[in-house]
């Protein structure tokens, strides 16, 4: 990686400067915070921040550097690797549980943000075992210099249960944090403040057919999402349901919209146009901090607790797991073509709500005993699991055409692998997640390559996991 020129560090720069005001601080922590928030929307996890890392150039404008424990986040997967500097690292670092990726960063962001304040840091010891009690209980103490709106935002930033913890967007929406900034820094949808939401008939009219939301129940969510005082007070599954059907309505009139043109543009030139390519004590800062690399009930759909009671959660699917603008574009051809010639016979149907995953609120380890068992009675194998992977199961199952006079290729792969991890969500609130791991020979140990996974079909995948399912609630029902 090639950047400009920067010679300084902000680590020399507290340890000559001392604390700082909080304005100075800000500033330096605004750039920070989009600095991150730029790798982690293109999938960059740092899992190294510090002030060492953090350079400085002639005007002493923030450049991340080192990205040597970097990693890429991709869907469906967690990082495990303990990495990163003792006195920056989160508490599910160090303790070596599995984690997403930005929380980890969140919170070294705001130990940064406590030594620029405060001149300190907010854990430290010599011993690194008392570090590491102290960083996985929480313990700090904040000054009473500090601003009220500064306390609220480090004591946000540095919780203990990544789940709570506030996430960067949160961080770029908090008023401590947009005193002064520079627009250039702020995304496009935080950088301008957030309109009311509109109500579209089609998108509401698309909204209640697909997922069953009464009219009158969609409305009044979008007023309560307008009327609401915070981001979080704003949060409702209706509500984003409603922006993803809103924006891909557009989408799909845009896509319309450019093939109308290209065809305008083929028919009215001859020969068609060619395609377009365009002051702190020194002894608490100035030692470098080294790196270290180191029973059950199933609930069916119905029983699902509402979402919108449960609390604001920080894990999201990626935009990979979700193929929605094709699935609109093809929903909206189909409406388009069929509308003249079948009209639609108008039937009450019954609300269907649509979650994530298997929930269960059964003890980790009965649910796990009772998925081993469902694998068993549909003939599947697994590996032994490892200590550090006892909620993971790494699947073998053998994947037969239900037509039995077609003829099966040999050579190909007839073994679907698929990873089963058990996630918990708040305390006593589990999901099962089901997860496609590629395909190999019933007769070889070769794995599939990338490539050749990608060209296999997903109706495997989703087959055998709707068995799996199944045999889950037939399961639950007997026991």
């Amino acid at each position: 990686m090639v950047i400009e020129y920067a010679g300084n560090e902000l680590f020399d720069y507290i340890v000559q400067r001392g604390k700082m005001p909080e304005d100075e601080a800000r500033r330096f922590f605004q750039q920070i915070i989009a600095a991150v928030e730029y790798c982690h929307r293109h999938k960059i996890v740092h899992r190294d921040l510090k002030p060492e890392n953090l350079l400085l150039d002639d005007k002493y404008n923030v450049k991340i550097a080192d990205f040597g424990l970097s990693n890429i986040m991709t869907d469906g997967n967690f990082l495990k690797t303990s990495c990163g500097s003792p006195n920056y690292a989160a508490p599910e670092v160090i303790s070596g549980k599995l984690y997403a990726g930005p929380e980890v960063d969140v919170w070294s962001s705001g130990v940064i943000l406590y030594v620029m304040l405060c001149g300190r840091l907010p854990f430290d010891d010599e011993f690194i075992p008392a570090l590491f009690k102290k960083i996985s209980n929480g313990v700090y103490t904040l000054p009473n210099y500090l601003s009220p709106g500064a306390k609220h935002l480090l004591t946000r930033m540095l919780v203990v249960n990544p789940l709570n913890r506030i996430t960067i967007h949160e961080i770029m929406e908090d008023e401590w944090f947009k005193q002064g900034i520079e627009q250039y820094l702020l995304p496009q949808d935080i950088g301008k403040e957030k309109n009311n939401i509109d109500v579209d008939e089609d998108v509401l009219s698309a909204l209640t057919h697909t997922m069953g939301y009464e009219r009158d129940e969609i409305v009044g969510s979008i007023n309560r999402y307008n009327n609401a005082p915070t981001p979080q007070q704003k949060s409702n599954e209706i509500v984003d349901a409603y922006l993803l059907m809103r924006d891909n309505h557009a989408l799909v009139k845009d896509l319309k919209k450019h093939k109308t043109d290209q065809m305008d543009g083929f028919l009215s030139s001859s020969p068609p146009p060619p395609w377009d390519t365009n002051n702190i004590n020194n002894n608490v800062l100035s030692h470098r901090t080294p790196s270290i690399q180191q029973s059950l009930t199933y609930q069916t759909l119905a029983q699902v607790p509402d979402l919108s009671t449960l609390p604001n959660s920080t894990i999201a699917i990626l935009p990979t797991s979700l193929p929605s603008i094709h699935r609109a574009y093809m929903m909206e051809n189909t409406t388009s073509t069929n509308q003249s010639k079948i009209s639609p016979i108008s039937t009450k149907k019954s609300k269907t709500r649509w979650h994530f995953g298997i929930r269960s609120r059964s003890y980790p380890l009965d649910v796990m005993g009772e998925i081993y068992r469902a694998l068993k009675n549909l003939g599947a194998e697994w590996a032994k699991p490892t200590e550090e992977e006892l909620w993971t199961i790494r699947v073998r199952w053998k994947y037969s055409p239900t037509n039995s006079g077609m003829e099966v290729d040999e050579s190909l792969s007839d073994m679907m692998k698929m990873q089963i991890q058990l996630f918990q969500l708040e305390p006593n609130n589990y999901l099962v997640d089901f997860k496609f791991d590629g395909w190999e020979k019933s007769n070889s140990t070769d794995n599939t390559n990338p490539d050749e996974m990608s060209s296999f079909s997903a109706y495997p995948f989703l087959h055998l996991s709707t068995r799996l399912i199944m045999e889950l609630a037939v399961n639950s029902q007997n026991s």
